[in-house]
């Protein structure tokens, strides 16, 4: 499905800002506990004769490897190294902190770490990282229907309500607030000194002409 991003400035006061911002750390320390959970699961799952034989057993032919990889994918399974379980995973942390994450968004984040697993799984990540303080500077809802929401120009998103600029002048902007929207990203940029805050609008459909 085609889809476009639009981003707008936040009309943030203070206070909303200080949310926000907790809110960031807090999206922060759950990745960083998953890392550490997941972390324990794949170094027990690497360091076994079964694994390592099975990814030296891999050749270059995709006809011959298939069943390979489905030894390796149940392998995986089977040590919680999959999506899902990372999903799993999140659901207990986050109602740790169900007034600043919502369920939604933490699911987001289990996906983003698992995204680093895949690209480890598959050649393009030399390791999994922990996030230091102040790295982690977006957070994402899954639809516009809950957590993160665009409602009547604002901002809405576990008891915040803050204001969205939208340039209704300018013809794009316009345009694209005539769309349905997918979902919503918030997003931290350290500018003179401070931080501001914008939405990125995940917009279904091609971008407007």
């Amino acid at each position: 499905m085609a889809s476009f991003i639009v981003e707008f400035p936040l009309k943030t006061e203070k206070y909303q800002e200080d949310i926000l911002n907790k809110r960031f750390e807090t999206g922060r320390r759950i990745y960083n506990s998953l890392v550490n959970v997941t972390q324990k699961r794949y170094k027990e799952m690497i360091k076994t004769k079964r694994y390592r034989t099975l990814l030296s057993s891999l050749s270059e032919s995709e006809k011959s490897d298939k069943e390979i990889w489905k030894q390796i994918n149940d392998m995986r399974k089977q040590y919680s190294m999959s999506e899902y379980s990372f999903h799993e995973d999140v659901k207990q942390m986050q109602r740790h902190f169900k007034d600043n994450i919502d369920s939604f968004t933490a699911q987001k984040i289990a996906t983003a770490l698992w995204k680093s697993y895949d690209r480890l799984f598959h050649g393009n990540g030399r390791k999994v990282y922990y996030k230091k303080y102040g790295e982690l500077n977006s957070l994402e809802g899954k639809s516009n229907k809950t957590g993160i929401r665009i409602i009547n120009d604002a901002l809405v998103w576990n008891g915040l309500k803050i204001p969205v600029f939208i340039d209704y002048d300018n013809h794009y902007e316009r345009q694209a607030m005539q769309c349905d929207i997918c979902y919503n990203r918030i997003v931290r940029k350290y500018v003179r000194n401070k931080y501001k805050f914008y939405v990125q609008v995940v917009f279904k459909g091609n971008p407007p002409v």
